[in-house]
């Protein structure tokens, strides 16, 4: 069996794991693994924009901010069904982030870095402002419902849970073809060394532009799964915190993967867990921020570089 039908045949046991997960928990446990997923496509945003197109951005919050918002204003607001809603929210957030991705056409990384930061900071109070969009500091709840048919045996958040469901793994699929695409080479080109990837005629505005509309599209569909499963969003979630966390989730993972974004959400919840178990004080965020330090610092890139490291030295050590 070669290597792809190995990844089909993994891709479909996944599925059908996934699939039978609604007969096995209840429906608070089935909520909280949807928003594991629909965490995993966050950080999956910042992985193609870090990792793919070297543009590090700490303002991914404001994309997932603006897709939460987006996905209940079109649905409240303009009577957009759910399903139509959700790919509608994803463009509107990938176009904010094209708009404001323009500075990192003209500025270094290091600097687009504190742009994007200045983004997140800016973003909560931004919002409040618009209160019709967001509704202020109480936030909107998502009144819409997905219609479901009388033959189709259901309930709600089993709907819900399988929509997102569908809908992280296709935005999955989407950002692997595109890593390993035309495309993805581009931006991987641009990222290495930009005056060559130009002598070879690569479009580097195109090319990051690109980069930074996917990613930021990836990163609104999170927030617009997550309302769908959670009907209420609040400014307050949409913090520079999270920007951090995201980041720092992609990076413990593996930049430039889309495995490594599961690694990384994997991460928030298995680091914090080991530094209560040792007794470490505030050990969520000492052990959380150390991995983030010892990962920047070294030549491995996250778990999933660790991984492939391990693969090496087991296959040179068989050969030898």
């Amino acid at each position: 069996m070669n290597s792809r039908s190995r990844r089909i045949l993994g891709a479909l046991v996944v599925i059908v794991a996934l699939g039978l997960l609604p007969s096995i928990l209840n429906e608070t446990d089935l909520r909280n693994f949807a928003r594991f997923l629909v965490l995993v496509l966050a950080v999956l945003g910042v992985n193609v924009a870090v990792g793919a197109g070297g543009i590090v951005s700490l303002g991914h919050s404001v994309f997932v901010g603006v897709g939460a918002f987006a996905f209940v204003s079109l649905c409240e607001d303009l009577g957009v069904p759910i399903l139509l809603a959700l790919p509608f929210a994803a463009l509107i957030s990938g176009l904010v982030g094209v708009v404001l991705g323009f500075p990192s056409l003209r500025v270094r990384n290091s600097q687009y870095a504190l742009v994007s930061f200045g983004y997140a900071i800016a973003f909560p109070p931004f919002a409040r402002w618009c209160r019709t969009i967001t509704g202020g500091p109480t936030g909107r709840t998502l009144e819409r419902t997905i219609w479901v048919p009388d033959w189709l045996p259901l309930s709600d958040i089993e709907v819900r849970y399988s929509v997102a469901m569908l809908t992280v793994f296709a935005c999955g699929l989407l950002a692997t073809n595109y890593l390993s695409g035309r495309w993805g080479r581009s931006a991987k080109a641009q990222r290495d060394d930009a005056l060559a990837a130009a002598t070879f005629g690569v479009p580097i505005s195109r090319s990051r532009s690109g980069v930074l509309g996917l990613s930021a599209g990836l990163s609104g569909m999170a927030g617009a799964l997550s309302i769908l499963l959670f009907p209420y969003a609040n400014i307050s979630e949409y913090t520079v915190m999270m920007s951090l966390r995201l980041y720092a989730s992609a990076v413990i993972g593996g930049l430039g993967s889309a495995v490594g974004s599961l690694w990384g959400v994997m991460s928030l919840w298995l680091l914090p867990m080991l530094g209560r178990l040792i007794g470490l004080g505030g050990g969520a965020d000492l052990i959380f921020g150390l991995s983030v330090l010892l990962l920047s610092y070294s030549q491995v890139d996250g778990i999933v570089g660790l991984v492939r490291e391990m693969r090496r030295r087991m296959t040179s050590g068989r050969n030898g």
